[in-house]
């Protein structure tokens, strides 16, 4: 509104050449001196309740990166809620990608961006979320899980496998992971022997054989 109006106030009393300078100058006391603090005051808010439109508004790598690894050493880091911790993850790294296609159009540097901060956070605990991981799929692939279909249940081994690669503990992962498949197979508890070959298929692709 402040902007219409001075553009309307260069019409009526000002020569054209001055309207240039006079928008770029409002621009820059109305708005860019205050970045800083709109970003710090508004952009936790904004991401929280999936604010798209005003989000589009924002295009900032730094408070992006900033919001993902506050957000995500919440869950990371809290120790008591290590049970829902991938779970948690997931939900988190589905908002992430939603925003980047509705708000940011899938642009690559804040791809990027959330790549990074996502590497970074889901590390701050070594070893852990490459434990908890692999139990998180061991719980997904046992028997107990019949009434997920197929297409469901394959949706979320290709959720898990992005956190996979995220985890700097693979060979932790990897232990853990074989002594669970090596339970769920002589213990006849699988809920899918097709989807067991699809994930040691997908993790092949991942690490080899």
């Amino acid at each position: 509104m402040r902007l219409n109006e001075e553009n309307e106030r260069c019409l009526l009393y000002l020569d054209a050449f001055t309207r240039k300078p006079l928008i770029a100058t409002a621009e820059r006391q109305l708005l860019e001196r205050h970045i800083p603090a709109i970003l710090d005051k508004g952009f936790m808010m904004l991401m929280d309740g999936h604010r798209i439109e005003d989000l589009q508004r924002m295009y900032s790598l730094q408070a992006i990166s900033s919001y993902i690894r506050r957000t995500g050493q919440s869950i990371v880091m809290d120790e008591e809620k290590d049970k829902d911790m991938v779970s948690s993850l997931l939900e988190f790294k589905a908002s992430l990608d939603s925003i980047l296609e509705e708000s940011f159009s899938k642009n690559e540097a804040f791809c990027n961006t959330i790549k990074d901060s996502f590497e970074h956070l889901i590390n701050l605990r070594q070893n852990r979320p490459a434990e908890l991981i692999a139990k998180f799929l061991d719980e997904k692939l046992r028997d107990g899980n019949k009434g997920t279909s197929e297409e469901e249940l394959e949706g979320t081994l290709d959720k898990v496998l992005v956190l996979f690669r995220f985890i700097q503990g693979k060979d932790v992962f990897e232990a853990f992971y074989k002594k669970d498949l090596a339970k769920r197979l002589l213990l006849g508890k699988s809920a899918s022997i097709d989807a067991e070959k699809s994930m040691i298929s997908k993790l092949k692709t991942e690490r080899g054989s």
